[in-house]
C-alpha cells in the first residue's frame, strides 16, 4: 500500500478513514465455519459410500437395477431378479403411469383399498413403447387380446412383461399364443385367460393391465397426452376426467414443469437447440446493454427520479380526485331511485371509505414529497458520485462474474453431493403376494404368486443430515455474497477517502485482499445469521405444505403470518448485514461492533436512508427491466419469422432471465456503490467539519448536502490556491537553482 494514500498518522489517531493497520475479525467464527465444512466433508464422504446417483439420473426398476448401467446384487438382497445387466435397457417403464416417482416402489397404488396391499412394477425396458395396449372391458370376448399382443411385441423387440416371464410360467402361454394368428377366439382353457397374468388392480404384473404409447424424457418413458385421453376414454367415460387429472399431475411431478404433453417439452427443447446462435446473441447483447446503462445511469436517474417524483405528485392529487369523482356519481344514482337496495347503499358508503382511505394515504405521500424534495437531489448526487467512481475502478464490473463462478461451483458440488445423498439408501427386499381374478382357476400355484421387490430404505438420521446439507447451501452461498459486498465496499471506500483520487492504486485487489487476510470471520458471522433465517423458512415452509390438508383457518393464517414476519426479518437482517460489512471494510472493525456503528449512522440520517433505499431501489429496478426489455424485444424480431421454430418465446424467455441475472449483478456494484458512498458520506460529516486540518474527504459536489456546505467549499478553494501557490513557488526555486 503506497505511504500516504489514506489518511496521515495523525489522522489515524483521530479515527478518520479506512483503517491502515488492520487485524483479523470474529476468528473464532471463521474457525467454526471451516469446522462446519469439515461436517459436510464427512457427510459427503459417506454420501459417496452409500449412494448412486444414477437411480436418478436413469431411473431403478422394482427389483434395484439402475436401466442402462451393468449392475450388482446389492448385499442382504434375496430377490431372484436383483443385481443384473442393464446396459442395453436405459428407459424405465411403469405398469402404473399414475405413479412416476423415483419412490414409486414404497407408493401404494390404492392406499385406502382394504384388499391386500400392491405395489407398482417398474421394468428398465430397451426402448420405451411405441405402440399402445388400451384396458379391455370384461365380457367382450377379447379376454386373451392383452397377453397376445404382449407375445407379439416380445417377438417384435418389445417387452412389457417382467424379466424372465416368457421363459418361465409364461412359457407355455407364448406357446399357445404362437399358434393362434389374432389374440381374439382363442379355443383354449381359462388358464390362459388375461386376468391370469394381470392382478387385480394391474399394477404388480407379471404383465401391465395397458401399455400407452410413450416419448422418453430424462430416461422415464413419459405416455404422451394424446394416448392418455385414448387410454382414459376406452376405459370408460365416467373415469375419462380423473384418469387424465391424476397422469397429469404425477407428470408434473416428476418433470417438475406444468406442460400438458411431452411434445410440447420436445418442441422446446429442440427450439433452444436451433437457436443457440440467436440466444448467444440475446446474452451478449444484455452484457453490453447492462454496461451502456451502467455508465449512463447518473444521467438516467437524474431525469429518472424528478419524473418519478412528478408522476408521483400528479398522482396523488388525480388518484383521490378519481375516488370521490365515482362515489358522487353513485351517490347522484342511488338518490334518484325510490326503492333503495341495502347493497346499492353498501356500495357507495364502501366506494366513500375507499374515497377516504386513498386520500389519507395520497396526502401523506404528497407531503413526504414535498418536503423530501430536497433529499431527493442528495440520492441524484450518490447516483453521480458511484458512477464516477466505477468508471475509475472499471474492472469492478467484472467481481460479479467471478462471484457467479463461486456460487455457480458451490451450487454444483452441493447438487453433486445431494444426488449421493438423496441415494444413500440400504437395498432391502419387499415380499407381498399377488393376487389375481382368477388364481383359483389352476394357472398360477402359491409359490409362483409371490414376488419379491427391492427398494432402498432411508436411515433413521436422514432427515438431520438434509438439514445439515441445506444449511450448507444457505450459509456458503451466503458467505460468497457477503465476500462481494465486503470486497466492493473496500474498494468504494479507499476511493472515498483518498484526498487525491489520482493517487488510488489497484483499489479492488486491495479490497478482496482486506477481506480474505482479515475479515472472513466477520463475513463467516454475518452470512450465518442469514442463513439460519433461511433454514428456519424452509422447515415452516415444508410444514405448511406437509400439513395443508388437516390445517384449520386460524393455524394457516397463523403460519402465514409466521412466514411473513420471518420474511421481513430476513430483509431487515440482510440490511444491516451489508451496512456492517461497510462498516468493517472501512473500520475494520469486527461484526457486532460494526453494526453498533453503522446503526449510529443509519439512525441519525434516517430520513436520507428513506429516501436513498426506496427512491434508489425503484431506480436500479427500471434499469434491471431495461436491460430485460430490449432484450426480449431484440429475441422476438430475431426469432418470431423463424418457421423452424415452433415456440418462440421459449429461447426469448431464457435469455430474458439471463439478461436479468446479468443486469443485477452489473447494478449490484452500482447499488452496493452508493450505499458505501453514503455510509462514508455519514461518517465524514460526523467527523469533519470542512475547517483547516478537518477538511472533508468528499467531493464538491456531495459537500454541497451538509449544514455548513459554503464554508466548507471557501476553505476547500482557499487549500487548493495555497497548493497552487506552493507549488508554482517551488518550481520558481527550482528553476532559478538550474539558471544560476
Amino acid at each position: 500500500m503506497a505511504e500516504g494514500q489514506f489518511q496521515s498518522k495523525e489522522e489515524d489517531k483521530k479515527d478518520v478513514g479506512p483503517l491502515k493497520d488492520r487485524g483479523c475479525t470474529d476468528i473464532i467464527c471463521i474457525l467454526i465455519f471451516i469446522i462446519f465444512l469439515g461436517g459436510m466433508g464427512v457427510i459427503a464422504y459417506f454420501a459417496f459410500t452409500l449412494g448412486d446417483p444414477w437411480r436418478i439420473l436413469n431411473g431403478y426398476d422394482s427389483f434395484g437395477n439402475t436401466c442402462g448401467i451393468k449392475n450388482t446384487k446389492p448385499e442382504g438382497v434375496t430377490a431372484n431378479l436383483a443385481g443384473r445387466d442393464m446396459t442395453e435397457y436405459p428407459y424405465l417403464m411403469y405398469f402404473d403411469p399414475t405413479v412416476m416417482l423415483p419412490d414409486s416402489i414404497n407408493t401404494l397404488r390404492d392406499p385406502t383399498d382394504t384388499t391386500p396391499v400392491e405395489y407398482t412394477m417398474m421394468l428398465c425396458v430397451k426402448k420405451c413403447p411405441d405402440v399402445s395396449v388400451y384396458p379391455i372391458t370384461a365380457g367382450t370376448g377379447t379376454e386373451f387380446y392383452k397377453m397376445w399382443s404382449y407375445n407379439k411385441y416380445r417377438k417384435e423387440g418389445q417387452d412389457f412383461c417382467e424379466y424372465e416371464f416368457w421363459d418361465t410360467y409364461g412359457k407355455e402361454l407364448a406357446e399357445e399364443m404362437d399358434n393362434h394368428s389374432t389374440g381374439f377366439g382363442i379355443s383354449a382353457s381359462d388358464k390362459f385367460k388375461d386376468a391370469n397374468y394381470i392382478t387385480n388392480k394391474g399394477a404388480s404384473g407379471p404383465c401391465p393391465e395397458f401399455v400407452l404409447k410413450s416419448d422418453p424424457i430424462m430416461n422415464r418413458c413419459i405416455p404422451l397426452f394424446d394416448e392418455l385421453t385414448n387410454a382414459a376414454e376406452d376405459a370408460g367415460e365416467e373415469v375419462t376426467e380423473d384418469f387424465v387429472n391424476e397422469l397429469e399431475n404425477k407428470l408434473n411431478a416428476l418433470l417438475g414443469t406444468n406442460v400438458s404433453a411431452s411434445q410440447v417439452m420436445q418442441y422446446a427443447m429442440a427450439d433452444v437447440m436451433n437457436s443457440y446462435r440467436e440466444i448467444a446473441v440475446m446474452c451478449g447483447s444484455s452484457l453490453i446493454i447492462s454496461f451502456i446503462i451502467i455508465l449512463l445511469l447518473g444521467w438516467i436517474a437524474q431525469i429518472m427520479i424528478y419524473a418519478i417524483s412528478i408522476l408521483a405528485a400528479v398522482a396523488c392529487i388525480a388518484g383521490p380526485a378519481y375516488f370521490w369523482y365515482v362515489w358522487y356519481q353513485a351517490k347522484e344514482e342511488l338518490d334518484k331511485q325510490t326503492i333503495k337496495l341495502e347493497s346499492q347503499v353498501d356500495n357507495v358508503q364502501t366506494l366513500m371509505i375507499y374515497a377516504i382511505i386513498i386520500t389519507v394515504i395520497c396526502v401523506v405521500v404528497l407531503l413526504l414529497i414535498i418536503f423530501l424534495r430536497s433529499r431527493v437531489g442528495l440520492m441524484v448526487t450518490l447516483f453521480k458520485e458511484a458512477g464516477f467512481m466505477v468508471m475509475r475502478m472499471i474492472v469492478i464490473l467484472f467481481t460479479p462474474i467471478i462471484l457467479a463462478l463461486f456460487i455457480l461451483a458451490w451450487a454444483a458440488l452441493w447438487s453433486f453431493v445431494s444426488g449421493y445423498i438423496y441415494t444413500a439408501g440400504t437395498a432391502t427386499d419387499l415380499t407381498f403376494t399377488r393376487q389375481y381374478a382368477m388364481s383359483d382357476q389352476g394357472a398360477l400355484t402359491d409359490a409362483e404368486m409371490n414376488i419379491t421387490m427391492v427398494y432402498y430404505k432411508d436411515h433413521d438420521y436422514i432427515i438431520y443430515v438434509w438439514l445439515y446439507h441445506l444449511f450448507g447451501l444457505y450459509w456458503g452461498t451466503e458467505f460468497f455474497l457477503a465476500c462481494h459486498e465486503m470486497a466492493i465496499a473496500g474498494a468504494f471506500c479507499q476511493f472515498y477517502w483518498t484526498r487525491d483520487k489520482r493517487k488510488v492504486s489497484f483499489p479492488v485487489v486491495r479490497g478482496i485482499w482486506w477481506v480474505f487476510r482479515y475479515h472472513l470471520g466477520t463475513v463467516a458471522f454475518g452470512s450465518c445469521i442469514i442463513a439460519i433465517i433461511q433454514l428456519i423458512r424452509t422447515i415452516l415452509a415444508y410444514i405448511q405444505n406437509k400439513t395443508k390438508d388437516s390445517q384449520s383457518e386460524v393455524v394457516k393464517y397463523l403460519l402465514m403470518c409466521l412466514q411473513c414476519c420471518l420474511w421481513c426479518f430476513e430483509k431487515v437482517m440482510k440490511f444491516i448485514n451489508r451496512n456492517a460489512y461497510i462498516y468493517t471494510a472501512f473500520k475494520g472493525s469486527n461484526f457486532c461492533t460494526s453494526c453498533k456503528k453503522v446503526f449510529g449512522l443509519l439512525m441519525s440520517n434516517l430520513v436520507r436512508v428513506g429516501v436513498i433505499n426506496c427512491v434508489g431501489s425503484f431506480i436500479l429496478f427500471i434499469g434491471k427491466f431495461l436491460v430485460v426489455m430490449v432484450t426480449g424485444i431484440l429475441g422476438y424480431f430475431m426469432l418470431s419469422k423463424d418457421e423452424q421454430i415452433e415456440y418462440w418465446a421459449i429461447p426469448v424467455l431464457i435469455a430474458s432471465i439471463f439478461a436479468f441475472a446479468v443486469a443485477h449483478t452489473f447494478f449490484s456494484v452500482y447499488e452496493i456503490g452508493i450505499d458505501t458512498i453514503f455510509v462514508c458520506f455519514a461518517e465524514d460529516e460526523t467527523k469533519n467539519d470542512g475547517t483547516p486540518g478537518r477538511e472533508y474527504y468528499m467531493s464538491k459536489n456531495l459537500m454541497q448536502w451538509v449544514d455548513n456546505s459554503s464554508e466548507a467549499l471557501k476553505n476547500l478553494k482557499r487549500k487548493k490556491g495555497q497548493q497552487r501557490a506552493q507549488a508554482k513557488a517551488a518550481k520558481s526555486g527550482k528553476s532559478g537553482e538550474v539558471v544560476s
